[in-house]
């Protein structure tokens, strides 16, 4: 169980119902032929499942400090597992991650699977170097997580599909990526006043340590109010006869993401942001089971 605690396996939930939404509605609403069968595609989720595994033990490996004061309840590297014992998970889940990625890159006669391979073997030495010095600085680190927040939507989802053949399915797949890679930087930067007790004394410069609560409130409203614009100029322009996917995009992501807007621009207490984080959460399950919609049209 500390295991799974360790790895986050909330997040691997919700990674593999992504999976499972881009397979059976996304791809199929379009009519769109699906290139791999379930087998591969099964093991490309273990693979992007175990890559992201290292990295949340990694992380929490060179946060034992941070973490002993922003959330000791929590901490596990050191009270419930040594510091040797974590090194050889994140050895064995790694390497296991890149190992399927190196089978799926022999086995698929799929062109796009080649810059998948690179992404996901790549993406651990991404993680160390994140948690080790790009998470102590202001928005890099913050960009980085939220980058491949959004990678593991595109190569789900061009693992799949043909991009010349299906180009519609393949843009409407890098849109479902971009607006992943802007809500999780939302909530990376929620997550960073969160934290800031433990950053200060570990010498971190993030964004709320930089320039304070109050800017950094101002600095997530704008990015928020931006991610707004970008989902509402591309739901009028690419999505507009498709009146299931409009409904449902107004109701239950746009108007939810205005009020959270609001409620970043009151919070103040530890509370707000961690009632607000849960919040962003919510959006972005949200937004990934609109790919049901697509069923309908």
């Amino acid at each position: 169980m500390i295991f799974f605690k360790l790895i986050r396996w909330k997040n691997f939930l919700i990674l593999m119902f992504l999976a499972a939404l881009i397979r059976l509605a996304l791809v199929p609403g379009f009519g769109a032929s699906i290139e791999i069968d379930l087998l591969h595609y099964t093991l490309l989720v273990f693979s992007i499942v175990f890559i992201a595994a290292g990295g949340y033990i990694i992380n929490d490996f060179f946060d034992v400090t941070t973490d002993s004061i922003n959330k000791p309840n929590r901490l596990i590297i050191d009270k419930h597992i040594t510091r040797q014992q974590a090194l050889k998970l994140y050895s064995i889940v790694n390497l296991t991650g890149i190992g399927l990625a190196f089978y799926l890159f022999l086995a698929i006669p799929v062109e796009q699977i080649r810059l998948i391979f690179y992404i996901i073997v790549f993406s651990p030495l991404a993680l160390v170097v994140y948690s080790i010095w790009l998470k102590r600085l202001a928005i890099v680190g913050n960009v980085l997580i939220s980058l491949l927040t959004g990678l593991s939507i595109f190569c789900l989802g061009t693992a799949l599909i043909d991009e010349q053949q299906d180009p519609v399915v393949f843009f409407t797949i890098i849109v479902y990526g971009f607006l992943a890679f802007l809500l999780n930087l939302c909530r990376e930067l929620i997550k960073d006043i969160e934290d800031i007790k433990g950053d200060h004394f570990c010498r971190m410069k993030t964004l709320p340590i930089l320039i304070g609560k109050k800017r950094s409130n101002y600095f997530i409203f704008g990015l928020l109010t931006f991610t707004i614009l970008i989902l509402l100029s591309l739901v009028l322009a690419y999505f507009l006869n498709l009146n299931v996917l409009i409904f449902y995009a107004f109701t239950l992501i746009i108007l939810p993401l205005i009020l959270i807007s609001r409620k970043v621009l009151e919070a103040s207490s530890e509370k707000d942001y961690k009632t607000i984080s849960f919040h962003l959460k919510l959006v972005f399950l949200s937004g990934i089971c609109s790919m049901l919609t697509f069923l309908i049209l």
